[in-house]
């Protein structure tokens, strides 16, 4: 993948938003997915709260996404963390991540991480989610607070832009979702059909997406469309 800046980024998301076919769920693994590229970090996530559930609606790879899914369940760590406060959240070091969070800490540097930066996504005051950057090597964000809150700001437009009434928020967060069920099980088909694990069936079907020049949530479909005709043959190239 070439190198991104901030601005590549936020001009991705912009163009989403505007655009004549706008696929919340694609657009967002689409930005997550340029997010480390652009801020030097190794991976992005973003958490939301759903009715009081905690759910992964995006993850720059399938490493990021255990890490946010094992915070939901150890119900600790830094998204949780911002999401409660409404501020910035972040910790330096393997021995200070490890020391915060006891319980998610120790998953965290054991992924390779030691540096995590946590931002919430807020709408008109209210904090509904958060997304989480993490670094290999021990470096704060402090220089580029201006440039997270930017993509974390950028995050939170993709979510609501198809609802910009307060009151259709929560709906619009459920319809994400369950594009990105979709996305999961066509990750699952591949990987069965394909003899892959879950990362390269992530990798597969972004592949599906861009070869065929359709979106993540509509390639998730034909995926699971030629799964259930049985079409799905192994290790052959999308059809």
């Amino acid at each position: 993948m070439k190198q991104l800046s901030v601005s590549d980024v936020l001009a991705g998301a912009n163009a989403a938003m505007v655009g004549p076919q706008f696929d919340v769920t694609g657009a967002l693994a689409t930005m997550v997915v340029g997010v480390p590229s652009a801020l030097s970090t190794r991976a992005a996530a973003v958490l939301v709260d759903v009715d009081g559930h905690l759910e992964v609606l995006a993850a720059s790879s399938h490493r990021a996404l255990d890490l946010e899914i094992h915070q939901t369940q150890a119900q600790e760590g830094p998204c949780l963390d911002t999401m409660q406060t409404g501020v910035e959240e972040h910790e330096v070091g393997a021995d200070a991540i490890t020391a915060r969070w006891p319980r998610v800490g120790p998953m965290i540097v054991a992924s390779g991480y030691e540096s995590v930066q946590a931002l919430p996504l807020r709408w008109h005051g209210v904090t509904f989610g958060g997304l989480n950057l993490f670094r290999a090597e021990p470096t704060g964000f402090e220089d580029q607070q201006a440039e997270c809150r930017a993509v974390a700001d950028a995050v939170t437009m993709l979510i609501v832009s198809a609802h910009l009434d307060h009151d259709q928020l929560r709906p619009g967060l459920r319809s994400a979702l369950e594009e990105r069920a979709v996305v999961e099980l066509a990750k699952g088909a591949l990987a069965h059909a394909w003899e892959l694990d879950m990362a390269s069936a992530y990798d597969a079907l972004t592949g599906w997406a861009e070869e065929h020049h359709v979106s993540l949530g509509l390639a998730a479909r034909q995926v699971m469309d030629q799964a259930r005709n049985k079409e799905l043959a192994p290790r052959t190239a999308p059809s």
